[in-house]
């Protein structure tokens, strides 16, 4: 059985801030097509602040440090989506509160009330055409396979792809939120970059195991 330590969310967070970077003039784009296209910038400095702050972070207790830097995100990334992930760290953090090393259950776990307190604070669901329409369905694959002979890569590999394939789906679907929500169906056609964003959190923890 495969467990992922305090050292490998480190080395996740890292990764996603890569990705972040790398992608970063690609979501100012894809903002600025409906909303105020600074969410480039602010993945980018909110995962950064993330790399900064979290080799101060000396315990094993992997929930608490993933709330831990769900703070600084908030702190560093104070916008709609910074304080939405500020907020599903937060949640789900506290829900794997105490574990040293965690199995992709604990991973599903984890999702699960991270998407929920997001949908609390965001007064979204599934189909609203934000970040829970990529985000969702990576989780809903993780937790397909989660009593499966799978490795951790194969499983996130699986989940960045339904969450990529989710981000696409938003091009079909109607903003109900933000400043794009002005856009009614004029916003069909075009890719929410928060949905984008999720993908792209998928795609750092893949990545991050497949070169680990």
């Amino acid at each position: 059985m495969e467990y992922i330590y305090i050292e490998d969310v480190k080395g996740i967070f890292k990764k996603i801030s890569e990705i972040m970077n790398e992608n970063k003039d690609y979501l100012i784009s894809l903002d600025g097509a409906m909303g105020d296209g600074d969410l480039g910038i602010t993945m980018s400095e909110g995962f950064g602040a993330i790399v900064e702050e979290m080799d101060n972070f000396k315990e094993e207790d992997i929930g608490n440090f993933i709330a831990k830097m769900g703070m600084t995100m908030a702190n560093a990334a104070p916008s709609t989506l910074g304080t939405l992930l500020a907020t599903a760290m937060m949640k789900g953090g506290r829900a794997i509160k105490g574990k040293s090393k965690l199995k992709l259950d604990d991973m599903v776990c984890f999702g699960e009330i991270a998407i929920d307190g997001m949908k609390a604070i965001g007064k979204a669901e599934i189909g609203d055409k934000t970040i829970l329409d990529s985000l969702w369905p990576g989780i809903e694959n993780l937790k397909e396979n989660e009593d499966k002979d799978i490795t951790i890569v194969k499983a996130y590999k699986e989940a960045y792809e339904a969450a990529e394939e989710g981000a696409l789906n938003t091009k079909h679907m109607i903003s109900k939120h933000g400043r794009a929500a002005y856009y009614g169906e004029d916003s069909i056609g075009k890719q929410d970059p928060g949905a984008t964003a999720g993908a792209l959190i998928f795609k750092g923890i893949y990545l991050y195991f497949e070169e680990r």
